[in-house]
């Protein structure tokens, strides 16, 4: 199997620009806990809602609403156990994927199989099996490159569609997955990015980004697609979250000295350590732990290892 070739065309580059820009002010933005909660709840609605809707679930999103919100019947009907999956799957990645510095293995593409199809559509181990080589080779070519965690993110998503190593639900898995590199890196927004939306709301241009992969052997009208859809998923979110939050901003301002430490950090190849930033301020590493936990919680900083050996990056 080979990969898709791409190149980052001029729209491309511009939507991961205003991407980059929007991610930051976004993220500097506080949220009373209570309703970064209650965001991410809505999110999480519109995500399952959005996404089921594109594999022919029947369920209103009021009627999806109240699976979620009251205590499960006994016995549940495949469509009810979509939405219970679905949105299970979207909390796992949320608690096991943000930030973490693991590499995606073939286990874990069969592990969000089975959280969001598999009590539908049964298991597929021996069918994945078949195909879990390609899947691997995927994964090396999506976690080697250098690019932008978006382009990583639709890279691996229009790669997993391609390759279709599921029997039933590849697109639901494949879109999962681009949630999940999106999270990993920090591109998530706390979680409260949404693209389902993006792609039922118009399903010609999906159809057409899609069927140029076969059309051009590229990637690179896709990946304008798709840097669109989270351009604008971004957009939504900082609206939704200027129109609605009530916190204090002025609480939550960088001091010039995390502004410093943010600068150090503009090439993606440098890491800091919490020592580090006490001897380059002349501070104690109280402080600098106090200056790097605060960026962390912003979600600006993301970290790594633990104890003694940790260290950040932007």
């Amino acid at each position: 199997m080979n990969n898709l070739s791409y190149h980052l065309s001029e729209i491309i580059k511009e939507n991961i620009n205003a991407i980059n820009a929007i991610r930051a002010k976004t993220l500097l933005i506080p949220l009373k806990p209570n309703f970064e909660l209650k965001l991410r709840w809505e999110a999480n609605i519109n995500k399952t809602y959005w996404g089921l809707t594109l594999a022919d679930n029947p369920l209103s999103k009021v009627q999806m609403t109240k699976i979620l919100s009251n205590p499960l019947p006994k016995k549940l009907k495949d469509s009810e156990k979509e939405v219970i999956s679905y949105i299970q799957t979207l909390i796992y990645i949320r608690e096991n994927w943000t930030a973490s510095n693991k590499l995606i293995t073939t286990k874990d593409v069969l592990d969000i199989y089975d959280l969001s199809c598999k009590s539908v559509f049964g298991s597929t181990a021996n069918y994945y099996k078949s195909k879990e080589e390609l899947v691997a080779k995927i994964l090396t070519f999506i976690e080697s490159g250098k690019e932008n965690p978006v382009i990583q993110a639709g890279l691996l998503q229009i790669e997993i569609i391609k390759l279709s190593p599921f029997e039933n639900g590849t697109g639901r898995v494949a879109r999962l997955l681009s949630h999940l590199i999106l999270s990993k890196y920090g591109y998530d927004l706390r979680g409260l990015l949404v693209l389902e939306d993006y792609y039922r709301e118009d399903l010609s241009s999906l159809r057409e980004a899609t069927e140029t992969i076969e059309k051009y052997k590229n990637a690179t009208k896709w990946l304008e697609y798709f840097t669109l859809g989270v351009k604008k998923g971004m957009e939504k979110v900082l609206e939704n979250i200027l129109h609605k939050n009530n916190a204090s901003a002025s609480l939550w301002r960088l001091s010039n000295r995390q502004k410093l430490i943010m600068e150090k950090l503009e090439n993606p190849n440098i890491k800091i350590t919490n020592r580090e930033v006490a001897k380059m301020f002349a501070v104690s590493q109280i402080t600098a732990s106090r200056d790097l936990s605060k960026m962390v919680n912003l979600g600006i900083l993301l970290p790594h290892g633990k104890g003694r050996s940790v260290y950040y990056t932007k």
